[in-house]
């Protein structure tokens, strides 16, 4: 331990020997001039974009309502054949696209799962940010009905911005109608559990019923390419309803919550003086995904990787992260993922 803290002592000095040469030698100038030119010039990664054989699959957002570490809230970016399609957009989702180098500009669509807020109260920041650094049409933004209700809401609250930023910025001006995302409502038909949402380039997308009562509806999406199957949860409980969906599924991204470390932290946070605290919490286990019956289902079908996501308590650090999982391999023999925000999966 020591020799290492002597390494790393050494390396902080060498490096600023090497700037005060750099200095010296060049100029300060020079030295400046330098450091924007490389900072302009960066590029994008468009290797989402570029691969055509695989589909690719960016946990930009695990968190949930819980307020954590997490870079943001709900959200799943999943690229094939050339497009690039996200799931969800909560709090944070723009900045995290943006830390892992997404170019947020070309953005095919996105689709929402349900309307807790988590899953969207970052979509307004999407879209205003994206049409200010050059997306050029409106940004489909597709979803249960209210859908509508809420983009058209969302766009209203950013009126005053929008109508600053034509003013003040010529190609705004030009491209104002991209100011607003085009809203598109997914309407189940009775009787039904699911219905094809996107068929294109080999790409299908399908919106499947899933069960988070009292929110109805509420939904998760099955997409197919090249004959690999991916399906991202939404929120919900552990169901039959959901077998269909994770079927042999090469991937299924899913929330996940640890009952079995927030039913023990119960009575300690009620010992502790914090009975509200432990009354919301209470409340929300039934409605979401308890780990150890998602890794049987996952199990029972067959599923070949389970990356968990919307991660319930938030396990912040080595140790909880040990206990979110634990006794997850007991019941589920495939590989699983406890996802952290900027984590690519290629599928």
């Amino acid at each position: 331990m020591r020799g290492k803290r002597v390494r790393i002592a050494l390396a902080v000095v060498l490096a600023l020997v090497m700037a005060v040469v750099a200095t010296v030698h060049f100029g300060e100038d020079a030295i400046t001039e330098a450091v924007i030119r490389a900072k302009v010039t960066e590029e994008q990664d468009r290797s989402l974009l570029e691969d055509k054989e695989h589909i690719q699959v960016l946990l930009c957002g695990t968190g949930s309502p819980e307020i954590s570490a997490a870079r943001a809230q709900a959200c799943t970016l999943v690229a094939a054949g050339g497009k690039m399609f996200l799931f969800d957009a909560g709090e944070g989702a723009t900045k995290s696209l943006a830390d892992s180098d997404v170019p947020v500009t070309e953005l095919d669509r996105v689709f929402l799962t349900h309307f807790h807020s988590d899953h969207f109260n970052g979509l307004a920041t999407l879209v205003s940010e994206s049409w200010i650094w050059g997306r050029k049409a409106p940004l489909p933004v597709w979803g249960p009905v209210g859908t509508e209700e809420v983009v058209t809401n969302l766009g209203a609250a950013y009126a005053l911005d929008n109508g600053y930023r034509e003013e003040h910025m010529g190609p705004q001006a030009e491209n104002a109608a991209a100011a607003q995302a085009a809203p598109n409502e997914i309407e189940i038909p009775e009787g039904a559990e699911s219905v094809r949402v996107y068929d294109e380039g080999g790409i299908t997308i399908d919106a499947r019923l899933v069960d988070h009562e009292p929110v109805e509806p509420a939904f998760g999406y099955v997409m197919t390419y090249r004959g690999k199957k991916v399906f991202v949860s939404g929120d919900t409980k552990v169901t039959p309803r959901n077998l269909p969906a994770m079927q042999d599924a090469d991937l299924v991204v899913h929330e996940a919550y640890a009952a079995h470390l927030v039913r023990r932290a119960l009575p300690i946070m009620r010992e502790e003086g914090l009975s509200y605290e432990a009354d919301v919490a209470e409340r929300t286990i039934p409605y979401h995904a308890d780990t150890i019956e998602l890794a049987k289902q996952a199990q029972q079908a067959h599923v070949k990787r389970l990356a968990l996501t919307h991660l319930t308590p938030w396990p912040d650090g080595l140790l909880p992260r040990r206990q979110f999982v634990a006794g997850m391999s007991d019941h589920y023999a495939g590989e699983i993922t406890l996802g952290k925000d900027g984590l690519l999966i290629v599928v």
